[in-house]
């Protein structure tokens, strides 16, 4: 009996049947398919984004700054010094500021310059300072002066200025050094109510969403290729 199971056995090994189960280099397979199929998504989601960010609005992306209204009884409403092309992951090459006012009819204006000019020019003018926004309204830090002694768009201090009735918008490319925004009414009179939306335009949006999408999708096929394609003609190669 002994014999003849392991003549039995022997001859079953000559039969050509793959072997069965999971090894270690099928599991190696499904692990390095996996993983190039999950950067493949990836790649492809976030290139589709932002070819979609590119064709859409001239390729300027919102960056989510118009959610909440504000209202000052001051002059001017300002922003605290930022810089552009630190804060915005130095990818845009243009930002554009767009202040509507509560009053579609309201002559309003909207400045933006170097930190050390605009805060010269603000330093005599009873203004606001927003440094952040949330829903139950902004925190801010009002400052005393007077009044201005002009129209705010004959200041010399705006490096990108828009002004006139309804919502206004300025487009500025970017540069270095710190910058402040500021909204008034365009007569220099008190108080001023509105939302303000700001936007980075990243000038190879669609070259590189472009990019992304076909390298994600060509990343995709070839973790197909791996996961069924390899397995299937290592089967193969086991049969004799």
């Amino acid at each position: 009996m002994t014999d003849r199971a392991t003549i039995a056995s022997n001859e079953g090994q000559g039969t050509g049947k793959p072997t069965a189960g999971w090894t270690g280099g099928r599991i190696a397979t499904v692990v390095c398919g996996s993983v190039l199929a999950l950067v493949a998504l990836v790649a492809a989601g976030l290139g589709g984004t932002v070819l979609g960010m590119g064709l859409n609005d001239d390729g300027y992306m919102d960056l989510g700054t118009d959610r909440f209204p504000h209202s000052v009884d001051t002059y001017a409403m300002a922003t605290d010094g930022f810089q552009a092309d630190a804060g915005l992951g130095a990818l845009y090459e243009d930002l554009r500021i767009t202040f509507t006012p509560d009053d579609p009819s309201s002559e309003v204006f909207i400045g933006l310059g170097e930190e050390s000019k605009v805060r010269e020019y603000l330093d005599d003018i009873e203004h606001t300072v927003i440094h952040d926004s949330t829903p139950d309204g902004d925190d801010q830090t009002d400052h005393q002066g007077g009044s201005p002694a002009g129209a705010p768009a004959d200041a010399d201090v705006w490096s990108a200025k828009a002004s006139g009735a309804g919502e206004q918008t300025l487009t500025w490319t970017v540069e270095s050094g710190e910058m402040v925004a500021v909204a008034m009414n365009a007569d220099g009179s008190r108080a001023l109510a509105g939302t303000v939306s700001v936007a980075g335009k990243i000038g190879s949006a669609t070259l590189l969403g472009t990019a992304l999408l076909l390298g994600g999708l060509v990343v995709l096929v070839a973790s197909v290729i791996w996961l069924i394609v390899r397995p299937m003609r290592r089967a193969r190669g086991r049969v004799s």
